[in-house]
């Protein structure tokens, strides 16, 4: 994909590197939207451990993020429709997140992502995958709405996120946001 300076991207680029603790993704050209409804795929990552739905081939990008507690690999894979970006994010943080509160390392991701990307807080809820506990939200800056589900897996922080420009609202994002599920892991 080439670069672009869509201000929508660059925002969704800055919220989803944040929730994973700080670091900027690259941003993407948007596809240009087509007539047709786009034909959604399943797309299974068992190295990664999990299998989501896109309505294009999402991008794999790799970036080392940097923390207080050390630098760790954030994979994310981008898919586009039109101006409405999916991504899912995964992180392993591995010893520095063994044994702390679930709940507590979700807050943290969520309240670094609102304050980082100058985002405000539109609701909030607790929610589970399976026995694995999450947090969805919704949020929007000055420019672009996001509904996000974060879920920590073990030591392993998964983000599923649906940006779109404020006042359009995507009609698939709850069929996105759902496709994600957890598949056995298999060792890279």
């Amino acid at each position: 994909m080439h670069g672009m300076h869509n201000p929508l991207l660059r925002r969704f680029s800055l919220a989803v590197a944040l929730l994973a603790f700080a670091a900027v993704i690259g941003a993407q050209t948007p596809t240009t939207p087509s007539a047709q409804t786009p034909a959604w795929k399943s797309h299974s990552y068992p190295a990664d451990g999990f299998s989501a739905s896109f309505p294009s081939e999402p991008e794999l990008q790799k970036r080392d993020v940097p923390t207080d507690a050390g630098s760790f690999e954030l994979r994310s894979y981008i898919g586009q429709d039109g101006e409405v970006a999916m991504f899912i994010g995964v992180c392993d943080y591995g010893a520095q997140a063994a044994g702390k509160d679930p709940d507590v390392l979700l807050q943290g991701a969520k309240n670094g992502a609102l304050t980082n990307s100058n985002s405000h807080l539109l609701s909030e809820k607790k929610m589970t995958l399976g026995i694995y506990r999450g947090l969805t939200f919704e949020a929007e800056s000055d420019a672009a709405h996001f509904s996000a589900r974060i879920y920590m897996v073990g030591t392993t922080l998964y983000q599923t996120l649906v940006v779109y420009p404020l006042g359009k609202p995507y009609a698939d994002t709850t069929r996105f946001l759902d496709s994600f599920q957890l598949i056995a892991r298999v060792a890279k």
